[in-house]
């Protein structure tokens, strides 16, 4: 241990990342955050637009009131006001064939919010409603340990769920939410958001948007509250493995040969990151061998200029029958008409088409349900590819999830990939990224310095 607090290290400048560095330093540690690109935001950041101007994010994200964690973490860096809620929940969805229907909740008291919501789902027949609810219902009250071998579609199907109920609800919810198709997406997770989503109150079912793009919204200010506390955010700063000696973790080996001395070490980056950091042999050891065998699922953005607004009564329209999934209306553009843009979770179908193929695609959809977008003249396009988004969450990869613990001591993990029981969502990653900084602080201060009998220290020399 060093002389003074306890320095933490702490790679990663997303969600998990800067909810663990600002939770340590408020807890009394000596933080530095090290992020490897120029700039902070993780997989949810912000651009500028090269040839516009405008701010865009890197794919529109929607916060629900259920996100208890990420809500408290905005609110602690002070950046609340950010974003704004609806006052009950409304998702409103488009079918070619038959209109626009909306989930909306009437004004009831919380708890019958969303049940009535579902039961008022007009692109649904009143039958498939009626279903529609007690599978929610049923499916929501499932212990965990009962789904964990089970796919979504397979629960569904266990539920009762008509195919009309899962084109027009259930798939739609469920890629939006695992970044995964149902047929091969983990139910427990999914559970879990049913539970805390739809049947946890009137608050918890609601949706909240960015008030500013995406960086703003929490990078700024969790910067600006980590360093108040002492911490400090170095970016440009590639980590290259571990340097591992009796005790542990000792320092983070840089990609310029750089050490970064530490007294513990949060490694709050990607599975695919975190496995090229891990020393070769360790990554046989429990829990990295696992996290080998788990893939990833790709989420594509389409960012549409438009010469007119299109609109439908809402900031974001769910988009069904077509591939493009969700449009959100980003307002007026800064040279003057209109932005759109669209998100498609899962989206592997894209993987070898043409960015003007997909755009066009995007527009096609978004045409055979709104009329104004047929007469629209299109002045520009940006589609945006993140390609390993998320992990792709099947039973087997859910199961392979690990805790914020590692058999090596003083070494931690991070993200929305961590074991939290949720889908990889903020959430889940704020979630991960404060458990870990809890148990680095108990660890530090707890004064606990030697290893356990099962560790065995691995040299690691730094990178030439």
């Amino acid at each position: 241990m060093t002389a003074g607090p306890p320095h933490v290290a702490v790679v990663g400048g997303g969600f998990a990342g800067l909810a663990a560095a600002v939770r340590l330093a408020r807890g009394g540690a000596r933080v530095t955050l090290l992020e490897r690109r120029p700039f902070l935001g993780g997989r949810a950041y912000s651009f500028a637009d090269p040839a516009t101007g405008d701010v865009v994010d890197n794919g529109p994200h929607a916060l629900m009131g259920a996100y208890t964690a990420a809500l408290d973490f905005l609110a602690e860096i002070g950046a609340g006001s950010k974003l704004a809620f609806q006052r009950r929940l409304h998702v409103t969805l488009a079918d070619p064939a038959l209109g626009l229907g909306a989930v909306a909740a009437p004004a009831l008291p919380g708890p019958l919010q969303a049940p009535a919501a579902l039961l008022r789902y007009r692109l649904l027949a009143p039958g498939d409603r009626v279903r529609l609810l007690v599978g929610a219902v049923r499916l929501a009250a499932r212990p965990p340990a009962s789904l964990r071998h089970s796919t979504v579609a397979e629960a569904l199907a266990r539920v009762g769920q008509s195919a009309a109920a899962c084109a027009r609800f259930w798939h739609p919810l469920a890629i939006a939410t695992l970044n995964e198709t149902p047929e091969v997406a983990a139910a427990a997770p999914f559970a879990a958001v049913l539970r805390k989503a739809f049947f946890a109150g009137a608050r918890a079912a609601r949706f909240g948007l960015a008030r500013v793009p995406l960086s703003e919204l929490y990078t700024i200010d969790a910067r600006r509250t980590l360093e108040q506390a002492g911490g400090t955010v170095v970016t440009g700063a590639a980590v290259a493995t571990l340097a591992l000696g009796r005790d542990g973790v000792e320092a983070l080996v840089l990609r310029d040969g750089r050490r970064v001395e530490a007294d513990a070490v949060v490694l709050a980056v990607p599975v695919t990151a975190l496995l090229r950091l891990v020393p070769a042999p360790l990554r046989e050891a429990h829990p990295f061998r696992l996290l080998a065998a788990v893939g990833t699922s790709p989420i594509v953005s389409v960012h549409l200029w438009l010469d007119r607004p299109v609109a439908w009564g809402g900031p974001f329209l769910g988009l069904l029958a077509g591939r493009a999934q969700w449009l959100f209306d980003c307002g007026r553009a800064a040279g003057g008409g209109h932005r759109l843009a669209s998100v498609t979770s899962g989206a592997r179908f894209w993987d070898d088409a043409g960015d003007d193929e997909i755009a066009a695609e995007v527009l096609a959809d978004a045409a055979a349900v709104l009329p104004a977008a047929r007469a629209a003249c299109v002045r520009r396009t940006l589609v945006v590819r993140e390609r390993h988004a998320t992990v792709s969450l099947t039973p087997a990869a859910d199961a392979a999830r690990p805790g914020v613990e590692t058999p090596i001591p003083r070494l931690f993990l991070a993200g929305d990939w961590i074991q939290t029981g949720l889908p990889a969502t903020i959430e889940s990653a704020v979630i991960a990224g404060r458990a870990a900084a809890d148990r680095t602080l108990k660890t530090l201060t707890s004064g606990a310095r030697s290893a356990p009998a099962r560790w065995r220290p691995t040299v690691v020399a730094p990178a030439p």
